[in-house]
């Protein structure tokens, strides 16, 4: 091969490790600023210095990120004490230029799609694995990996560990749906454990995003195909999954804590909720600040007046 040939593997060859490090530390963020966010900093400072580009089709997301981050720091001139407001303010431009990033990388190498949800998935079962093992104390100091008595993974709240795992879920699925009977084993083990990180978060964000994103992927895979037979298969396996579904959460709600935990998650209206200050009370008091306050009140002040 001519050494053109050979240094554009090789390029491509370190790219494509330093892109899949990078999403299988996606799954561990205990603390802030996280390796994660340590090393995408930094990928992504030197992705820009050798050729990121960024195309007319990524430039309204850029433009509109950072427009909303300029307003976080307009907000923060109206602070008395910065406080920790730097870091968040830090953390939400890292978050905007990271989308840019993987918006920008996988227009350019499509190839890298297969890549990311490999390295997501795998990531995501070891994180579920920790946050199982978190949540029946597997190990001394498994509980680390829960919160307030809910499996949180390497994450600092279970309503972010559940939500995590609902891509990588989903992608398993479709998998298992539309790929090769043979495989049909080597993917349910993952996507077991995965179902079950979702479910030990005690996330209703994570339960809904997870039931909806199953139905339509089914619901579209079925529509979109002309085959009598792949329908049929669909139907299937659908009735076959929901069936042993139910059977498990039967089986999983016979152990200790797990029903009560249940019951009091799956009610639809939490006290948070529909207290005075609740959560739905707090939108509109929002509404109402943002009039009084164009510049805004700052980041994080909100909870400080409110509690």
């Amino acid at each position: 091969m001519p050494p053109r040939a050979v240094n554009a593997k090789l390029i491509a060859l370190i790219s494509s490790a330093a892109i899949g490090i990078g999403i299988l530390l996606s799954g561990f963020v205990i603390s802030e600023p996280a390796p994660y966010e340590l090393y995408m900093a930094g990928l992504i400072v030197v992705w820009a210095l050798f050729g990121l580009k960024i195309s007319r089709a990524i430039l309204p997301l850029l433009v509109l990120l950072v427009a909303m981050n300029i307003g976080g720091m307009i907000a923060m001139t109206q602070m008395t004490e910065l406080a920790s407001t730097p870091l968040y303010l830090a953390v939400s431009l890292f978050l905007a230029f990271s989308a840019v990033f993987f918006a920008s990388v996988t227009s350019t190498q499509p190839g890298l799609y297969r890549l990311i949800f490999i390295a997501y998935v795998v990531s995501a079962v070891a994180t579920s694995l920790l946050g199982i093992a978190g949540y029946f104390h597997a190990f001394p100091g498994a509980e680390m990996f829960t919160k307030y008595d809910r499996a949180a993974g390497a994450f600092q709240d279970p309503n972010v560990f559940g939500p995590f795992l609902v891509l990588p879920g989903t992608y398993l699925l479709y998998l298992l749906l539309a790929g090769p009977v043979s495989r049909m084993p080597l993917l349910a083990v993952p996507l077991l454990i995965i179902t079950a990180g979702i479910f030990f978060s005690f996330s209703r964000g994570a339960w809904g995003m997870f039931a909806v994103s199953a139905v339509l992927l089914t619901a579209c895979l079925f529509l979109q195909s002309a085959s009598g037979m792949f329908r049929l298969r669909v139907v299937v396996m659908t009735i076959a999954a929901v069936a042993l579904l139910v059977i498990a959460v039967l089986v999983i709600l016979q152990l200790p804590g797990v029903s009560d935990m249940f019951t009091q998650r799956a009610q639809l209206e939490q006290s948070y909720d529909t207290a005075r200050l609740g959560r739905f009370a707090r939108y509109a008091i929002g509404f109402q600040l943002a009039l009084e306050h164009p510049f805004g009140i700052g980041p994080l002040v909100f909870g400080t007046i409110y509690g």
